[in-house]
């Protein structure tokens, strides 16, 4: 069974050939660039991959737009930054699409995070829908934390896929507020409820959530450091939520 592979990217040449070399086995690797400035372009069309072009509205509309320009009836969805391991692509080789019952199946990804694998923490190898039949899926339009939605039964498989979120702590930080204040906006759209306490709040409780109830301590400086970004992106969120509230009464 023929499958297309299809990734979102903008400005991804640090990490995007490590997602591509192992693509090899796809019948077709379809790129959606929002106007990158640096090689990423470049690198996918060395492996091979068709690019398209498409102006970034938000990450559910955008994915659901390379969804539709892929030629294959079974698809898998990757993040620039989402890595397959050999094991999980024999996995995936092995599998009798045309026969299967399930119209996906979720692929359980690792968290690396400053260049270290973790083995703690909910992030950690927590299933996700990333290979399903486009004929029954699709995805929700939402700005940020979009997910696939499909009719039928799915199926989780048994090997990995790592998720190297950052490198470095500049980008960690970029990201962490882009992400953040989407969120605050997809918030306040939803008409979640807002007050100016609950930025305050948020922030040691999610610390104390991702760190240790989540056991990210277990990770190391590297966990610490996760869990305080998690606290601080949960802190923009709601900030963003109420002063998006106040500017609507003014």
């Amino acid at each position: 069974m023929k499958i297309s592979v299809f990734i979102i990217t903008f400005n991804e040449e640090k990490i995007i050939a490590k997602c591509l070399e192992k693509l090899y086995w796809a019948n077709e690797i379809l790129v959606v660039d929002s106007g990158s400035s640096d090689q990423t372009v470049a690198i996918c069309e060395q492996y091979g991959a068709k690019i398209i072009y498409n102006k970034f509205e938000n990450f559910g509309q955008q994915k659901q737009f390379a969804l539709q320009q892929t030629t294959n009836k079974w698809v898998l969805s990757l993040d620039a930054d989402e890595v397959l391991s050999d094991e999980l692509i024999n996995e995936i080789q092995k599998l009798d699409l045309e026969q299967s019952t399930k119209s996906g199946f979720l692929i359980p990804r690792t968290h690396v995070f400053l260049n270290k694998v973790f083995q703690y923490g909910n992030e950690n190898k927590k299933p996700i829908l990333r290979l399903f039949d486009k004929t029954v899926g699709s995805f929700t339009p939402d700005k940020v934390h979009e997910t696939i939605k499909v009719e039928g039964k799915t199926g989780v498989l048994s090997n990995e896929m790592l998720h190297y979120t950052v490198f470095d702590i500049s980008i960690a930080i970029q990201k962490q507020i882009k992400y953040s204040l989407l969120s605050g906006e997809l918030f306040f759209e939803k008409e979640k409820k807002a007050s100016l306490l609950k930025p305050f709040i948020k922030f040691p409780f999610e610390f104390i959530r991702v760190y240790f109830i989540q056991r990210n301590i277990l990770n190391g400086y590297e966990g610490f450091v996760w869990s305080m970004f998690s606290a601080f992106g949960s802190f923009l969120k709601y900030a963003k939520l109420y002063d998006l509230y106040q500017n609507k009464e003014r």
